[in-house]
């Protein structure tokens, strides 16, 4: 029997579903998803054009290591590779990677890329450029020494859920109150306000060496929240700090597969503020598998069976992405359809992640998204302008 591509799994998610499996059904690999929402994988695998005599979905507790290796070897599998896109389960799938000897990250440097606090504390051990930091718990008093205003943060948060900016000792009582009236067990990070842009590097490694294959600059709502509203391929920011940029990935320990790092530009220079091991997201993946000449998703996969980094191809053109927000709670009652427009040279495609008569509740987190407009131009000036015009024509109202 060939070995198959395991790829653990949480919630489903399209860049699995529609970026890594296609990529690896490619090479006429098997592929093997574990779980703990089977149903759900089936359910939407079964509409999809892979291969379902090449495809088995397993039911597991794939947040536990030791449960997901049991699994594997119950069912008389030996994987050929072992993959996840969660940032959840990185350092879960680290260890089921190396209990099969299959390449993959070190299971401590997921931990410590997943955990901010952890992060910090490495940043600081390496003597990386880095903020003021403090764990809370619930039940401990407050910081004497906060440099504020301070950012307060999920130790372990994603997407910007639950992130603020706290001026004062009152601002950060009210929302640590908040936070743990809802979630109690969780730890929260604070850390110093950096002031300035935000721009992100987007990595490939081989596990010898590292490559930076380019960089979004990144626009951010006004503070005290912090979502995403807009991002540029290889914009003025993101290039002229990149070598910098790599340096501090690559200090940090980063060397094997994917990451998205997150940076702020400050008068002391770039500080790195988030180190998601995994690929970007938020649709800005399926842009860079049609931007850039050697895709995207295939790349990450060659490097899980132990293919070595090749030379980068620069993309020939511009690109963007626009995310559409919605700005108060309520009931959707218009909103523009998904639609994909291609000419030569252009490419236009808008994904619409809610519909007339959803209801939207507004977290002040990226999942505030109603759409994403994904953009493609051989120039800065035809990509402005195709940007605006698509702009207008889209239209979303909350009731």
């Amino acid at each position: 029997m060939q070995r198959p591509f395991v790829i653990l799994a949480h919630v489903a998610h399209p860049a699995i579903l529609e970026g890594f499996m296609p990529a690896a059904q490619q090479r006429g690999l098997p592929i093997v998803v574990i779980t703990d929402h089977a149903q759900e994988h089936r359910r939407l695998l079964a509409g999809s054009s892979l291969l379902p005599d090449r495809l088995q979905v397993i039911e597991c507790d794939v947040f536990n290591p030791l449960a997901v290796i049991e699994t594997l070897n119950g069912q008389g599998l030996r994987p050929l590779a072992v993959f996840s896109n969660s940032d959840h389960l990185q350092t879960a799938t680290a260890v089921v990677a190396e209990a099969f000897e299959c390449p993959g990250k070190d299971w401590r440097l997921c931990h410590a890329a997943k955990n901010k606090a952890a992060m910090r504390e490495r940043m600081q051990r390496l003597g990386l450029p880095g903020p003021w930091f403090q764990v809370l718990t619930s039940g401990c008093g407050l910081p004497d020494d906060a440099p504020w205003p301070v950012v307060a943060k999920p130790r372990e948060g994603v997407a910007s859920l639950d992130v603020r900016l706290c001026h004062n000792a009152a601002e950060l009582s009210a929302y640590c109150a908040r936070f743990w009236q809802q979630q109690p067990d969780r730890a929260l990070l604070l850390e110093a306000y950096l002031e300035g842009p935000l721009f992100t590097l987007e990595t490939l490694g081989d596990g010898r060496s590292l490559q930076a294959i380019g960089g979004f600059d990144v626009s951010l709502s006004a503070p005290p929240h912090f979502v995403e509203l807009a991002a540029r391929w290889n914009g003025p920011l993101s290039s002229a700090q990149r070598s910098a940029a790599l340096a501090q990935v690559a200090a940090f320990g980063v060397n094997f597969g994917v990451c998205h790092s997150e940076f702020i530009l400050t008068a002391q220079g770039p500080v790195l503020v988030e180190i998601n091991y995994r690929s970007i997201g938020d649709g800005r993946e399926f842009l860079l598998e049609r931007l850039l000449p050697q895709g995207w998703f295939d790349r990450i996969v060659a490097l899980h069976l132990g293919h070595g980094l090749v030379d980068a191809q620069p993309a020939r053109a511009q690109a963007a992405v626009h995310y559409l927000v919605a700005e108060r709670s309520g009931r959707l009652d218009q909103a523009s359809a998904s639609f994909n427009v291609e000419s030569e040279g252009h490419w236009c495609d808008y994904r619409a992640l809610q519909h007339a008569g959803d209801t939207v509740t507004i977290s002040h987190s990226n999942k505030d998204y109603v759409g994403v407009l994904r953009l493609i131009a051989p120039d800065a000036a035809s990509l402005d302008a195709q940007l605006s015009s698509t702009l207008n024509d889209l239209k979303w109202v909350v009731a």
